[in-house]
């Protein structure tokens, strides 16, 4: 699924944040694979969030990686790295709140 071209980002956050509730009030839809582990699913792409060593339900860190890019849309002209960037931004906005 995942190869070295795809897009990625380190995230550090400013608070330990619960991954699966920031999603939840984002209205991103995501799957739980373990407990450093989830998939979400953004803008039709499928964003791979890992934060090991720590549990998603309290992360200082994120790596993040798009599995699979966004289906095209005519609306939309962003990259997948601009995708990703937005998704990531989710995780500032929680800790600003």
């Amino acid at each position: 699924m995942s190869n070295s071209a795809s897009p990625s980002a380190s995230v550090s956050l400013s608070a330990p944040t619960d991954i699966p509730a920031a999603l939840d009030r984002a209205g991103i839809d995501y799957v739980g694979v373990h407990d450093q582990r989830l998939l979400a699913i953004y803008h039709t792409g499928i964003f791979n969030v890992v934060t090991d060593p720590e549990p998603v339900s309290n992360a200082h860190t994120l790596q993040i990686e798009c599995w699979e890019v966004p289906l095209p849309s005519r609306d939309d002209e962003r990259s997948p790295q601009e995708l990703l960037e937005d998704f990531a931004a989710v995780f500032d906005e929680v800790n600003q709140s």
